[in-house]
């Protein structure tokens, strides 16, 4: 989906003694009803848990202390770590890949339980299913299907936690040929309130918590624990990445990009990338703006078709190759990511566009980038539509299905100076935008929304309610943005 937003943990996979000042992480209630915290916990005596605490962000993360993390190895871990937080009325914050943009998967004096060492895949070729632990990231996961000839319905960040993709919704280059990566959800196992596993289908007793998951966000209802997933053949596809400079009409770029993937043939798949005028093209070694995607057909194909594209100006850059599936998600995490330091400092938010941008719009969106003074300042568009609008907005939680795009803004600092400002007009570019565009993907999560629920779940908020009610009746699982009761 968006500029991919990544910090690695790099830890080894281990259970630890508890510290000994920390006598809270030894000891059971007093009436012995709680089990310990097992699998691999990470307290704040630790050397690790300064690291342990982030998420991508560092600038939503970086005042987040949470009382421990927990590196779920396996589902019992998981069961004992909402079991214990519950004995010790402790808040729960799940977490995946940690991409969460807010740092909602976070909190201070929360347990974290982390997921994102549960990694374990197995694959059953001839029914084209895959048996998937909620840690496995997306390249993780893209590679090793690979190996055996498959891929998945799966976005562009590499990094990105496959259970965080999929309960948002998921988008990625197979979206217009089969749907959302939840729209290829065939089951899944999840942790509740009370620390019991539930086995969750479109048509068991529990469909109304598939519904629910399939668009509804991380984190609202328990701690998924596996899934089970459709895996396609991985064929060769046609990888395309044309750029231009700021000196060419961007203006026209756009509407062309638009009016382009606004066309029926479900082969194509696309983002738009823009950057600032004062964007360093050289130190980056791409271009500022440049259309970029996969086609499924051959290269003469493609280079015929995008011709309303490759004759607008003059192209700076242009490929158009054949490639192996492997190396297109290569290609596309290549080709967007641009982060400088190890510790991002970023706000992202976004909207989805219902119809094209008229001109007036695209002439809002070209005036600010020219005119900001921020060289990180980013719009990128995705184009949507396909078998994703096969289903109806209310079929899933995901409730956006009409949108023909979704557009995303962002920008980033090194300076915490800066940050007021970019904040800023990232969050001004949004509200002037806001005549053409509708609500916000939860995938993206913006705390500046007020009425995030309606933004991000249109008309399927007093049925997102009624499944929390049910499964939920406490708000065990809740944070700054979750689904309330």
């Amino acid at each position: 989906m968006v500029k991919c937003m990544f910090f690695l943990f790099c830890l080894a996979m281990h259970s630890i003694v508890f510290a000994a000042n920390s006598q809270a992480f030894s000891q059971n209630a007093a009436d012995g009803s709680c089990p310990e915290p097992t699998g691999r916990v990470v307290v704040p005596a630790d050397a690790s848990y300064n690291k342990a605490r982030l998420v991508s962000n560092y600038h939503s993360s970086k005042n987040s202390y949470p009382k421990a993390i927990v590196y779920c190895q396996n589902a019992q871990d998981v069961q004992n770590a909402i079991k214990w937080a519950r004995c010790r009325n402790m808040p729960i914050r799940v977490r995946s890949g940690g991409h969460n943009h807010e740092g909602f998967s976070t909190g201070t004096d929360a347990l974290v339980i982390d997921v994102s060492e549960m990694k374990a895949l197995q694959v059953d070729k001839d029914k084209g299913i895959a048996s998937v632990q909620p840690g496995i990231t997306g390249g993780e996961l893209y590679r090793a299907l690979f190996k055996e000839g498959l891929s998945q319905v799966g976005g562009t960040c590499e990094e990105v936690g496959l259970s965080g993709l999929v309960l948002t919704g998921g988008m990625g280059p197979l979206g217009r040929i089969r749907g959302l990566a939840c729209d290829n959800l065939i089951s899944f196992d999840i942790a509740n309130a009370d620390g019991q596993i539930l086995h969750v289908t479109s048509d068991n007793e529990y469909k109304d918590l598939f519904w629910a998951a399939c668009g509804g966000g991380g984190g609202n209802f328990g701690v998924v624990t596996s899934l089970v997933i459709k895996v396609y053949p991985a064929k060769p596809v046609t990888w395309f990445n044309i750029g231009w400079d700021w000196n060419q009409p961007i203006e026209k770029v756009i509407a062309a990009w638009q009016e382009f993937f606004l066309k029926e043939d479900r082969r194509w798949f696309s983002h738009l990338d823009i950057w600032a005028k004062s964007f360093p093209s050289e130190k980056f070694k791409k271009q500022p703006v440049k259309a970029l995607g996969m086609f499924y057909g051959t290269p003469e194909e493609a280079k015929k078709e995008l011709a309303p594209l490759l004759n607008i100006g003059r192209v700076s850059d242009q490929t158009i190759e054949l490639v192996d599936w492997e190396k297109a998600i290569k290609l596309f995490e290549d080709s967007t990511k641009t982060f400088i330091t190890e510790k991002p400092e970023y706000k992202s938010t976004g909207s989805f566009a219902m119809k094209p941008f008229p001109h007036e719009a695209i002439k809002i969106i070209v005036d600010t980038l020219q005119g900001s003074t921020s060289p990180l300042l980013n719009v990128l568009f995705l184009c949507l539509g396909g078998a994703i609008q096969d289903r109806a907005p209310t079929d899933t939680a995901y409730y956006y299905r009409q949108a023909e795009f979704l557009a995303v803004y962002s920008s980033q600092w090194l300076q915490e100076k800066d940050e007021a400002q970019l904040i800023g007009e990232v969050n001004a570019l949004r509200d002037r935008l806001l005549p053409y565009t509708k609500g916000d993907y939860v995938g993206n999560p913006d705390r500046n929304i007020k009425d995030y629920l309606r933004a991000y779940y249109g008309e399927n908020v007093e049925r997102l309610k009624l499944v929390k009610r049910k499964y939920d009746p406490q708000n065990i699982f809740r944070f700054e943005q979750s689904i309330p009761l």
